[in-house]
């Protein structure tokens, strides 16, 4: 069903993505709730950046080393690990926040938590591939050749597959409530249901990789004004002092601008995650449960849902016009429309809530019935 959508230049695609990235903002200003969970993470890895050097100052000054390595064995035999379980607990907590903010409920951390609580075994083991993930796209470099440059880009594609998997699959665990196994259906239905403007939009890690390349060119100028400062500095840090292609420098301010970029870095990337989880929650909304938003809020993340009928009327000059008779029976367009409906009557709406919700939405009450009368025949 996916191919019958027609698929909007690439401009048109940004212009809509942009749309929904800026109500996912916007949600955001609904309920300062949301954006605690981001904190929290941005915390416990915070944590993890500082323990690791902390620990390692520890030892090698000899002042505390027991405690050194105790605090270097603990953080990197536990806290690294449970980052990600820890993670994607605060990313679902985050994701049902949402999804009642948008829903015209206001709920708070603690009731977000106490609802994710049933859920812990689903996520857990989201939690444990991602580990998987993580762990096998570290490892592409470690062959050569061909071979290793297959085996690093295969390992690329995974990892970019999983995290768009993992953000679908994140609002369906915590809104439907259902077995991965019932959950699998509910994605592929989602699939099915994309919009012609969001084709070729969620496929990539759109977000993530416009940050990364904004920020390269920063860091790589910071990395170069530090090295700038040590060298004016490697008299007074003679201590520090190392030569690189015939230039003297400290290695401490470079050390020390590093560190901070990774610290900056982690931020963007747990900002960048939340903004993920916002308008993946907003699109899992939106296409599955769109009556259940809050109508203020309707009209804008609804819009999507609007077929554009002509490019289901496309026929070759040959093609004799269906009949009226079979129009209920073989337009793409009515089939794709009693799909809409079959998906809300899933969710527990009556046929009637379904036509209200259409009409609003600008389809034409005949192609509604046809799309009903479609759906009878072949119950």
């Amino acid at each position: 069903m996916v191919n019958q959508f027609k698929k909007e230049p690439f401009m048109n695609r940004l212009k809509d993505t942009g749309f929904l990235l800026k109500n996912s903002f916007t949600v955001v200003g609904k309920d300062k709730d949301i954006i605690k969970p981001t904190i929290k993470m941005i915390i416990f890895s915070l944590l993890i950046l500082i323990f690791i050097p902390l620990s390692v100052f520890l030892i090698y000054t000899g002042n505390f080393a027991l405690f050194g390595i105790a605090l270097l064995v603990f953080t990197l035999i536990i806290m690294v690990p449970w980052r990600f379980f820890y993670d994607v607990n605060q990313k679902a907590t985050q994701g049902w926040i949402v999804y009642n903010t948008i829903s015209g409920r206001d709920i708070n951390c603690k009731d977000a938590y106490n609802h994710i609580k049933s859920e812990k075994g689903k996520l857990r083991l989201i939690a444990i591939v991602d580990i998987i993930i993580k762990y096998a796209k570290s490892q592409r470099g470690n062959r050569k050749g061909v071979l290793g440059i297959i085996i690093g880009l295969f390992l690329s594609f995974l990892a970019e597959v999983w995290d768009l998997l993992s953000h679908y699959m994140l609002p369906a665990v915590v809104i439907e409530q259902k077995s991965l196994k019932e959950i699998i259906p509910n994605i592929k239905r989602l699939a099915n249901n994309v919009p012609a403007t969001l084709m070729g939009v969620f496929g990539i890690d759109f977000v993530g990789n416009v940050v990364r390349t904004l920020a390269f060119p920063i860091y790589l100028f910071f990395i170069l004004i530090s090295i700038g400062i040590g060298a004016l500095l490697s008299e007074v840090l003679w201590r520090t002092e190392i030569t690189i292609g015939g230039l003297s420098f400290s290695w401490a301010p470079l050390a020390i601008i590093i560190y901070l970029l990774i610290i900056i870095n982690m931020i963007i990337g747990k900002l960048v995650d939340s903004v993920k989880v916002i308008y993946f929650t907003i699109f899992y909304t939106s296409i599955m449960r769109p009556m259940e938003i809050s109508e203020d809020m309707r009209d804008e993340l609804t819009k999507y849902l609007l077929m554009d009928k002509s490019s289901f009327s496309e026929k070759s000059p040959s093609q004799a016009p269906l009949k009226k008779d079979k129009v209920e029976k073989e337009d793409p367009y009515i089939i794709k429309l009693a799909d809409y409906f079959q998906n809300y009557i899933n969710q527990g709406y009556s046929a009637e809530e379904i036509k209200d919700f259409l009409i609003s939405k600008g389809y034409d009450k005949s192609d509604i019935d046809s799309a009903l009368n479609y759906l009878m025949r072949n119950k």
